[in-house]
């Protein structure tokens, strides 16, 4: 029997996120030939079969969908395994940190300046993505943590709040609402909104927000960029609700008033995957990025 080996579940791993033997040489650095020894490999030590090659595409086999969760999860501890060696061996291994680009531009320098001065010297990378790849590189162990909008509980995954943004609606300059100190649900009659397409987590804010509401909201553009809602917006076509984090600031052409419904906020999580052992680094994030003192105001404006 061949004892499993983490690169051949590295290169199992390529074959199932791809489906495909030449794309997953590519990804892996090896000759066709060697990936699909290596699977080959794989199926006689665990004595079934990974992948369906009877049709004209590659398909997971129940037993290759079963292997697929504790590969990531071992080739995971792999790396947490390097990471907590190499921390111990040097001065201290870099902090990979993934946030929205929201937060990240709007929200994130005051952490940062403040885990600086607790670390002086600290290794430090921050990437920015969408919500999902974020979350899908915190499990994979590519990034040690990130900042999402009102994470759901999810296995493997920890989560903290490390502040909250109130919830506003934004309309045109000339809105009837620039009259009134806030807007309610029983505001909205008729008014027509623009949102982020489903999936999207400021589209889970907005719906969250009008769950209350008496009847379904005036939906009449969807658009995958929050900046472009605020353009929108700013042509006035339409309203749109968001974190004030998130709101263009100092834009002559909107009014931007508080959202009272049942929701009115929402969380800043922070994400990291759990582990036996974590790194000093991340250890610090956290208490850094989960301290209840923290908060912090938009610094920057963003002009639609």
């Amino acid at each position: 029997m061949i004892p499993m080996q983490l690169r051949y579940l590295r290169t199992f791993v390529a074959v199932a996120s791809t489906l495909n033997f030449t794309r997953a040489a590519e990804q892996v650095h090896l000759a066709q030939s060697s990936v699909t020894e290596q699977i080959q490999s794989l199926e006689a030590d665990l004595g079934a079969i990974l992948f369906d090659r009877s049709g004209r595409k590659l398909r997971l086999t129940e037993a290759g969908h079963r292997l697929l969760q504790y590969a990531e999860r071992l080739l995971a501890l792999g790396r947490e395994a390097r990471v907590a060696v190499a921390d111990a061996a040097t001065a201290g291994s870099p902090l990979a940190l993934g946030a929205l680009e929201t937060l990240s531009a709007r929200w994130l320098s005051g952490p940062l300046e403040r885990l600086m001065k607790e670390r002086p010297g600290l290794p430090l990378r921050v990437e920015v993505g969408g919500t999902g790849d974020l979350l899908a590189r915190v499990r994979r162990g590519e990034l040690d943590a990130c900042l999402v909008w009102d994470a759901e509980p999810e296995v493997a995954l920890s989560s903290a709040i490390a502040d909250t943004a109130d919830l506003v609606v934004i309309a045109p300059a000339q809105h009837r609402w620039k009259q009134q100190k806030v807007v309610a649900p029983n505001d909205l009659a008729g008014e027509p909104f623009f949102v982020t397409p489903k999936g999207c987590v400021y589209r889970r804010i907005f719906d969250q927000a009008m769950a209350d509401l008496g009847e379904a909201p005036n939906i009449i553009g969807e658009f995958e960029s929050v900046a472009t809602l605020g353009a929108m917006v700013a042509r006035g076509g339409g309203c749109a609700l968001m974190p004030r984090l998130a709101a263009p600031l100092r834009n002559r052409h909107i009014v931007m008033r508080p959202w009272h419904g049942k929701k009115r906020s929402a969380a800043i999580h922070l994400v990291w995957r759990q582990q036996a052992v974590q790194p000093p680094a991340l250890r610090i994030l956290l208490a850094v990025l989960t301290d209840s003192q923290l908060s912090h105001e938009p610094v920057a404006a963003v002009d639609v």
